[in-house]
């Protein structure tokens, strides 16, 4: 399958197509761990779908091997719904791995691909990510959703966690198609602002934090998100976005409220790891399990997921009156095998 888009479209067809949250889908394994779990990463996409997500990002950092993760990338294109989108995750130990998964996303007919930069780059001016960053473009036909976050570690060139100077520059590139950006750290509004003012002539830009959503919908007209855990939320996300989309704010803080134990119950998880510089992906696996996704734990190594900690994520999600399962005892193993 062909890319559905040439370089040249990228842009106008974000600004005029995207619309909507874009999930992750963790990778599903075997019980013994020496494979993907394909019929669970199969209903994962759907039930995204199901739950009216845009699309979803193929994650990777999540303990598949490049190989696996190239299939990982087949089985959910194969699973996709029509006009489901499928973002690709150019995270991997060197900038030829990603551009080796990239080659793969561009042949399953992905819309899109999360930039990311390999521990090993340690740039010392902001000209120096500007140059990386437009060798991945050069060497992908894929649309770039640009990532201006802390994690990284270029704070030393910024304040903000990235050169905002970069990052306009790079926001012109021909495949640029949106900008993620979390930088700022406390001054995140204001951060964002600039971000916004400063890059916007050129690409979608947006912050994917889904507490940010009606803000951003109302004062910015950001009409796509992503890409973040919804689906800890199950459909919520997607609904909140709807109805602001469509003005009706009270109805889009009415589902925003609905779910707040929850959102407060992620925030306290995500407090108990800073600094960490990695996302806890099987809190976030549980989390999706809760509301139907395939669950099942993550090849290591990953953070484990202690009893309290479930507890304390399940009774957010009961205080927001999602229907669970009875007990944890199905998560360990998934829903499918």
């Amino acid at each position: 399958m062909a890319l559905p888009y040439t370089r040249a479209e990228i842009k106008e067809r974000a600004r005029e197509q995207w619309a909507g949250a874009c999930n992750v889908t963790l990778p599903s394994f075997t019980e013994d761990f020496r494979g993907l779990n394909e019929a669970g990463i199969a209903h994962d996409v759907k039930l995204a779908a199901e739950h009216g997500y845009w699309g979803t990002l193929v994650a990777s950092e999540s303990g598949t091997t490049l190989e696996e993760y190239k299939r990982f990338l087949e089985v959910a294109a194969e699973a996709a719904p029509e006009g489901f989108k499928l973002v690709a995750h150019l995270s991997f130990s060197t900038v030829e791995e990603s551009l080796e998964a990239a080659k793969v996303a561009e042949g399953v007919g992905a819309e899109a691909a999360l930039l990311s930069y390999p521990p090993i780059f340690r740039p010392k001016s902001a000209a120096e990510i500007v140059e990386h960053t437009k060798y991945v473009a050069d060497n992908t036909d894929l649309a770039l959703i640009l990532f201006g976050v802390g994690t990284w570690g270029f704070k030393p060139l910024h304040p903000a966690g990235f050169p905002i100077d970069a990052l306009v520059e790079m926001s012109q590139l021909e495949t640029a198609a949106a900008l993620k950006y979390e930088g700022g750290g406390g001054a995140l509004f204001s951060a964002f602002n600039e971000a916004h003012e400063r890059c916007s002539p050129y690409l979608i830009v947006q912050n994917p934090m889904e507490m940010h959503i009606p803000a951003l919908v109302a004062n910015y007209g950001v009409r796509w998100f992503g890409t973040s855990g919804y689906e800890s939320y199950g459909p919520r996300v997607p609904q909140v976005l709807a109805a602001a989309s469509a003005g009706d704010n009270a109805r889009a803080m009415e589902i925003f409220w609905s779910y707040h134990p929850a959102r407060e119950a992620k925030g306290q998880f995500h407090a108990t790891f800073p600094g960490a510089g990695l996302i806890h992906r099987t809190g976030w696996k549980y989390l999706s399990w809760l509301h139907g996704y395939n669950g099942g734990l993550l090849r290591m190594p990953q953070m484990r997921l202690q009893p309290g900690q479930m507890r304390a994520l399940r009774g957010g999600l009961a205080a927001s009156g999602f229907e669970l399962p009875a007990d944890d005892a199905g998560f360990y193993a998934g829903r499918t095998s």
